[in-house]
């Protein structure tokens, strides 16, 4: 495994998840938060959780590359982006549950499957583009 490239592909795949889902959540579905802001934290309480909220796109991009890492790295982005699809499947099946306990609004059940499975096959690509394992030695 190379850890210093691995450091490199959580920080670029983090940055990457971040940016997709401000573009996103906060551009193409903006106006749908606003209209149900009722159902949301007040916006000066979500700005105090931005280090919350870096803190788990870190999280995922460590489970994400460090998963592509000791199975996957070096096989190319097509299987990157296979790999972020069906974990991307796997992460949607987990936050669609919260749309049975939690108030969640009904409308965006399928924008967040979408954007979820979107945003994982991207970081598949990212994952596998950046991403090198040490070249054996000779």
């Amino acid at each position: 495994m190379n850890i210093p490239r691995l450091i490199l592909t959580i920080i670029v795949t983090a940055v990457v998840i971040y940016l997709f889902d401000f573009l996103y959540h906060g551009m193409m579905l903006g106006q749908s938060y606003k209209d149900t802001a009722d159902a949301w934290r007040p916006e000066e309480e979500m700005m105090k959780r931005i280090p919350l909220q870096a803190s788990c796109y870190f999280l995922i991009a460590i489970g994400f590359c460090t998963i592509w890492a000791f199975g996957f790295g070096g096989k190319g982005i097509k299987c990157g982006a296979i790999y972020g699809f069906f974990l991307g499947i796997m992460g949607t099946g987990g936050m669609l549950i919260n749309f049975v306990f939690v108030e969640i609004p009904d409308q965006f059940m399928v924008p967040w499957a979408l954007g979820g499975i979107l945003a994982s096959v991207l970081a598949g690509v990212v994952t596998a583009s950046v991403y090198k394992p040490k070249k054996p030695a000779e």
